[in-house]
């Protein structure tokens, strides 16, 4: 098993596990954020996905999906966060006729009118839908109180893009192509060497030449304490979103000790972290609470984020309760035994990742989008198992103060918003 990571050619980066596997997964990340989103651009980029799929060349969109389907293989894309994200998976010796139908949607997509009706009625069917998606909601909230309207993480109001629906054309489907085709494409293949050589030469053909760097406006605002709720009555439980700005980037000395301290508080899946032992297992006040580092990349700053529910007579004592067990993690930090069995947990998800191409290859995608060589892959990872609770802790006391989070709930949140108002005034 061969890794590389090639970052010579101008219209794209390409990083590779060469291997003697039967399928081939292809992963493709386009930075497409140059300018604050509109309602009409945050429209387009809902639809755009759906757009691409459904025609090309000659082929009719069941023509073309039923082509992919033939060979055994996938293909999705979607855009998120000013972010375009592709995958292609099919078996080897399938991908050279893949990569031949995915090029006809790259060159020759037909963004046909009658499509374009459908995908304007479906997608406004899925964001009336996605106005009951209180986890959702709560997040997007979140990152509206965190971030300017300038900024990728920054979303417009659902009613708003649902109105610019309508107003979209296939100018509009065009135009973002044209970007598309026109930036930097970071990619990252598995398979054996010929389908890295075949991958290469799809990238040459999709992007034009003079392919640039999309390098979009990025607004963290400083942290404040707040509250922000919406109020969805059809939902039974109250989904919180809770969180703060953290003015580091990827490459900070504080950003791994934070990762190690995070998991110690919240460890997302499973039940290792102190959260889940407390507010979930002891008081029985939901059934999961998880936190995380978000939104870090080599050049935009992030947050901690705490993602939770409760039912709306056990909100206030959720968050209460939430609120006590971050306070001692803020002054106390984290202990000795904490720190020894996390690294372990750390390792042992970096040896389960290994376990399959998959999971090897996201791994090295990831690291690729954010710039990282390999040599630097392996410093990165072998940091967290030299880390110190003195690290740790200081970092945590530097950037983890409860006294700044925002909380943002989304759900039926009427009766008590004043009384989480009132809590948050008091922290």
């Amino acid at each position: 098993m061969k890794y590389n990571i090639d970052k010579s050619a101008q219209k794209f980066s390409l990083a590779s596990i060469e291997a003697n596997v039967p399928t081939v997964t292809t992963n493709i990340t386009i930075d497409l954020h140059s300018a604050a989103g509109t309602q009409k651009s945050q429209a387009v980029e809902h639809m755009y996905a759906d757009s691409l799929l459904s025609g090309a060349g000659s082929m009719t969109r069941d023509e073309f999906i039923g082509a992919i389907n033939l060979l055994g293989a996938s293909v999705s894309v979607k855009i998120a966060n000013g972010y375009l994200i592709a995958t292609l998976k099919c078996r080897g010796e399938q991908y050279k006729k893949l990569l031949k139908l995915v090029e006809l949607m790259f060159t020759e997509p037909t963004f046909n009118s009658k499509e374009i009706k459908r995908i304007k009625d479906t997608s406004i069917n899925e964001l009336e839908q996605a106005k009951e998606d209180s986890r959702s909601i709560a997040h997007s909230n979140l990152l509206n109180k965190l971030y300017g309207p300038a900024d990728r993480k920054y979303s417009q109001p659902i009613d708003e893009i649902i109105a610019a629906v309508p107003t979209v054309s296939k100018t509009n489907f065009v135009a973002l192509h044209n970007k598309v085709r026109q930036s930097r494409w970071i990619v990252s293949v598995a398979g054996k060497q010929a389908d890295i050589d075949f991958t290469k030469r799809f990238l040459d053909k999709i992007i034009v030449k003079n392919a640039t760097n999309n390098s979009g406006p990025h607004k963290q605002l400083q942290p404040k304490a707040a509250l922000v709720t919406t109020n969805i009555p059809s939902r039974s439980n109250i989904d919180f979103s809770i969180g703060a700005p953290i003015p580091i980037t990827l490459h900070h000395p504080d950003y791994l000790p934070l990762t190690l301290g995070i998991n110690v508080l919240a460890k997302w899946g499973g039940f290792s972290g102190r959260l889940m032992s407390t507010v979930r297992e002891k008081e029985g006040l939901t059934y999961g609470i998880y936190g995380s580092l978000q939104g870090f990349s080599n050049n935009e700053q992030g947050l901690w984020r705490i993602m939770t529910f409760f039912a709306p007579d056990k909100a206030l004592q959720g968050i209460a309760s939430t609120y006590r067990e971050l306070k001692k993690f803020y002054q106390h930090g984290i202990t000795e035994e904490e720190l020894s069995r996390f690294k372990t947990i750390t390792k042992t998800g970096q040896t389960l990742v290994n376990d399959s191409i998959g999971g090897m290859l996201a791994d090295l995608h990831n690291y690729h989008v954010h710039g990282f060589s390999l040599a630097e892959m392996k410093v990165h990872k072998d940091k967290i198992d030299k880390l110190t609770r003195k690290e740790v802790n200081q970092a945590i006391k530097k950037h983890l103060d409860p006294r700044q989070l925002v909380i943002s709930a989304a759900g039926p949140t009427k009766t008590v918003k004043k009384d989480l108002l009132k809590f948050i005034k008091g922290v």
